[in-house]
């Protein structure tokens, strides 16, 4: 039996200098599975840097399994190509969240800051912050194995029992 810890609040904000798939362009979604569970954003048409603004949820279980993020090309008449992808691990965001219950936070206080290497496919430094009474993360992804691109998302924490 899975056990829940909680659950993660991804906000896929866009993407950037994606690649071509098609002809001339791409017509970009996300899919984040942590596990078994799964979600994805709707498809933004002809756009190599779209804008999703899309808020997803997934379960994390304990011991917490990394969050797997792929872009995706979608076509109609043949398989959806790949645009990349890219794995998160959740372990900094849970334990900073864990750390910090019960303390008071200003608004928009950094609680953490996580550098940029290439084991964790960041763009830029990633900033763990106290926002709207929750701990964030705010990221900028890397993606793999494709010639470019990256994604910008911000995850929230939330545990089962907060």
């Amino acid at each position: 039996m899975v056990v829940v810890q909680g659950y993660v609040k991804i906000k896929v904000i866009k993407g950037t200098d994606l690649v071509v798939r098609d002809l001339f362009r791409s017509d970009p979604y996300v899919k984040l599975s942590i596990g078994e569970h799964e979600a994805k954003t709707r498809v933004i048409r002809n756009d190599l840097n779209p804008t999703w603004n899309e808020e997803l949820v997934l379960a994390v279980p304990d011991p917490p399994l990394p969050l797997k993020l792929f872009v995706f090309d979608k076509d109609i008449f043949k398989a959806d190509d790949k645009m990349g992808d890219a794995e998160i691990d959740l372990r900094t965001l849970i334990s900073a969240a864990k750390l910090s219950a019960g303390l008071v936070f200003q608004e928009g206080m950094n609680v953490r800051k996580i550098v940029a290497t290439p084991e964790n496919y960041f763009a830029k430094d990633s900033v763990i912050k106290f926002r709207d009474a929750h701990i964030v993360q705010e990221l900028t992804i890397n993606l793999q194995h494709v010639e470019k691109g990256q994604i910008e998302l911000e995850l929230r924490w939330e545990p089962c029992n907060p």
